[in-house]
């Protein structure tokens, strides 16, 4: 089950580093008005803390998986 976990953690690391480029992408686009980049950048920073949490819990996932045996 620990297998499971760890796995569904990765595709939620992922998802929300590709979220996190996207934001970076809109908030360096000079075209936005400032307000707009400054809440991509805001969001960025989200997305790039859940990216970290996602992978901590993932590894803690498959740490339990491989001494559980």
């Amino acid at each position: 089950m620990d297998v499971l976990k760890a796995g569904a953690e990765k595709v939620k690391e992922t998802v929300s580093g590709k979220k996190t480029e996207e934001h970076l992408e809109k908030a360096t686009d000079p075209n936005r008005p400032a307000s707009d980049r400054v809440d991509h950048a805001l969001q960025a920073g989200k997305s790039k803390l859940q990216e970290d949490e996602h992978a901590a819990k993932a590894d803690s996932h498959a740490a339990d998986h491989k001494y559980s045996h």
